[in-house]
């Protein structure tokens, strides 16, 4: 399933801080993963944009931070590239 499937078009790579969903007291680091905020109350995220990749809904009270945002499909940044 397509990412954009889920929600709409605007993706962003940046970095996301989420609880450990087995300890709330643990932050989880995903660096460098495409996020799109929403559905309302939600953070979608993915590891790449390709057919086989997982795609992970966060509730917004669990997302600790998200960093580092640049705008997945800008002409010239790709994403996973350092900037």
């Amino acid at each position: 399933m397509d990412i954009t499937t889920v929600n709409d078009r605007h993706l962003y790579e940046g970095r996301v801080v989420v609880e450990d969903p087995s300890d709330a007291s643990r932050p989880v680091e995903l660096p460098g993963r495409i996020v799109r905020f929403g559905p309302a109350g939600w953070l979608t995220v993915v590891s790449a944009l390709t057919e086989d990749a997982q795609i992970d809904l966060y509730p917004a009270g669990r997302v600790l931070a998200v960093t580092d945002l640049r705008e997945v499909g800008v002409p010239g940044h790709q994403p996973g590239a350092d900037a």
